[in-house]
């Protein structure tokens, strides 16, 4: 991704799921002595970034868009990205308030990778169910032509399968 380090971008690349691709970064100011925190959105999740020991390691954490909660709140100094994770608790991400443009877009994105995401998944969900209710209504018609069930029967489960599609 253009502007991340190559430091960054190499680690990164380590976690990324085949289909998974960078959306936007940040770069965070984290606590003291100047160090800094890289905030990374993919179109499946957010990696937190810090370099350890000068560059020669990492702490990466990721949070998965699908199973996270998010609010931002425009403050003075700081604006505040809260990341709310059931089995994690919670992530604070700070950027300073001059480049408030810049943490909206990058706020707008998370919301709208994550609508993406459920949207992707709802559809799949739908295709999976209309497929099982076609393989249920050809098991039926099965059923039926080998007579086991009864015309009325058939047809009464066959409405029902029908109204799922």
């Amino acid at each position: 991704m253009i502007g991340l380090p190559n430091d960054i971008s190499k680690e990164l690349a380590r976690f990324l799921e085949d289909d998974e691709k960078p959306i936007d970064f940040r770069k965070e100011p984290w606590s003291y002595f100047k160090r800094s925190r890289w905030v990374v959105l993919t179109n499946r999740n957010i990696y937190l970034i810090k370099k350890i020991f000068f560059g020669f390691s990492f702490d990466i954490t990721q949070i998965v868009l699908m199973q996270s909660h998010f609010e931002m709140i425009e403050g003075v100094l700081l604006d505040t990205i809260y990341i709310r994770v059931p089995s994690e608790g919670e992530h604070v991400i700070n950027f300073f308030s001059g480049e408030r443009d810049n943490t909206m877009r990058l706020f707008r994105e998370i919301e709208e990778a994550r609508e993406n995401l459920l949207r992707e998944t709802s559809s799949k969900e739908e295709t999976s169910r209309k497929l099982i209710a076609r393989a249920e209504l050809e098991a039926l018609a099965r059923t039926f032509y080998e007579n086991k069930i009864t015309s009325k029967e058939y047809e009464k489960k066959k409405k029902n399968l029908i109204d799922r599609l």
